[in-house]
């Protein structure tokens, strides 16, 4: 008995003292894993993780390696913006909304740029601690799925950004090739989704003409227009009042087609105007690029048709329509349009699909 209990007692002590190495064990805290050593282009030449302080917020820190990226992104953004001496002429269309905030003080669209890009950098050259989170570089570069993008982006403007990059970088005293090499590989890799107009296709009307950037509205105090939206409606504005003055009697044989307009306007009543001028440029804008302004009005057929439409009086016929289209011309010239516009313009009234629509006599 004695022995069963000694040995009963020598495999308690054993089982207590292997229960306490265990908890001993479980309660020591595990060595720290040793971290392999960041070789990211991020790390290695960008600055890293190092905190810093940031020069635009002194209260709080920010990665060495993301104030360089962010910096050189500021700088890029501000040499197009500025476009001194005319150097960045063909990508100011792009930032047409960008540039009409600021010229308005509004920076928010600005501080979203600058940071989506920085934070693009800055995944794609290995930060851990950045992440971007938007558009893909095709739907962020094409004006139907990002309405602040403006035209589509070819082979040569997207060199002319790099180039800009560049100087950015330069400016921010960045201007070693082992460094500019590597960013410039990074934005290399990303041209196939970002080009996706070819060299010899012109940027569309409406992008040319000031695009979906808001400006203040020079006809209405207090609101904002589409910059693009201004000239059409100029020309349009025009067109009607070449018309209606009709000067010399060139159009005469047009009059009786505006007979319920010009009876209004006689009465002082000038809301069918602005609904033709609205109806008009609206109509234009749609069919030249403006992703935000569509026509909603009757189609070109119900529109010229005197049992559609009862403020139309008489069926066109073909000289007529082109007495139309030399008044839309007169106008436009009256207010300084290139030629070249001109000629677009003209193409697009004169196109066979829109005339047949209209000469219905």
């Amino acid at each position: 008995m004695k022995q069963m209990n000694a040995w009963l007692c020598a495999s308690l002590i054993l089982v207590a003292v292997a229960i306490s190495s265990c908890e001993q064990e479980e309660e020591m805290p595990a060595p720290p894993m040793m971290e392999e050593p960041d070789d990211s282009f991020y790390a290695t030449a960008l600055g890293g993780e190092t905190m810093v302080q940031d020069p635009l917020n002194s209260s709080q820190m920010i990665e060495q390696g993301f104030l360089n990226l962010r910096t050189v992104v500021i700088n890029t953004v501000t040499t197009i913006a500025t476009n001194e001496g005319g150097r960045y002429d063909d990508l100011q269309p792009y930032f047409s909304v960008l540039l009409a905030e600021v010229g308005r003080d509004e920076t928010s669209g600005l501080n979203m740029l600058v940071m989506d890009f920085t934070e693009f950098l800055a995944e794609a050259t290995g930060a851990k601690n950045f992440e971007y989170s938007g558009l893909n570089m095709a739907a962020a570069h094409d004006p139907s799925r990002n309405s602040r993008m403006n035209g589509l982006i070819n082979n040569a403007d997207y060199d002319l950004f790099v180039q800009a990059v560049v100087e950015g970088a330069a400016q921010a005293g960045i201007t070693s090739n082992e460094v500019l090499g590597p960013v410039g590989d990074l934005l290399e890799s990303v041209r196939q989704p970002i080009v996706q107009r070819t060299d010899g296709e012109m940027l569309n009307l409406y992008t040319r003409l000031g695009g979906s950037g808001l400006v203040a509205d020079p006809d209405n105090e207090g609101e904002l227009i589409e910059a693009g939206y201004i000239p059409l409606r100029a020309v349009v504005t025009e067109t009607v009042l070449v018309i209606a003055t009709n000067n010399g009697g060139t159009y005469d044989d047009l009059l009786p087609y505006f007979s319920v307009l010009l009876a209004e306007v006689g009465a002082n009543d000038f809301s069918g105007f602005e609904t033709l001028v609205g109806d008009f440029s609206d109509f234009l804008a749609s069919n030249i690029g403006s992703q935000n302004i569509q026509y909603t009005g009757l189609n070109m057929a119900d529109a010229h048709n005197p049992q559609v439409n009862s403020r139309m009086t008489g069926l066109i016929t073909e000289a007529d329509y082109d007495l139309f289209v030399g008044a839309v011309v007169e106008a436009a010239l009256n207010l300084s349009v290139p030629e070249s516009i001109i000629q677009e313009f003209g193409g697009l009234l004169l196109s066979e699909g829109l005339r047949d629509a209209i000469v219905q006599g």
